[in-house]
């Protein structure tokens, strides 16, 4: 696939869908502009195995709409800490 697009294009293109983003551009709170969608689909599974190959240095895996009833979620931040 490859083809750079905006959030709105994404949204509006595979609703249903796991997205991989590579590269995505994102706002200073981390919301997606745009990026190169390089799978789309509806298993997860799939898209972890074309993510193991891709092996993108910056990516965004996005399910696009509802939220499927078995997603489960993970949250992390992380602290910077100056001396």
């Amino acid at each position: 696939m490859g083809k750079v697009m905006t959030w709105a294009e994404i949204e509006e293109a595979f609703d249903g869908e796991w997205v991989l983003i590579e590269d995505p551009e994102t706002t200073p709170v981390l919301e997606i502009l745009r990026g190169k969608v390089v799978f789309h689909g509806k298993n997860k599974d799939e898209l972890y195995r074309t993510m193991r190959e891709l092996s993108p240095v910056h990516s965004a895996i996005i399910y696009i709409g509802d939220p499927p009833e078995d997603l489960e979620y993970l949250l992390s931040s992380q602290t910077e800490v100056s001396v």
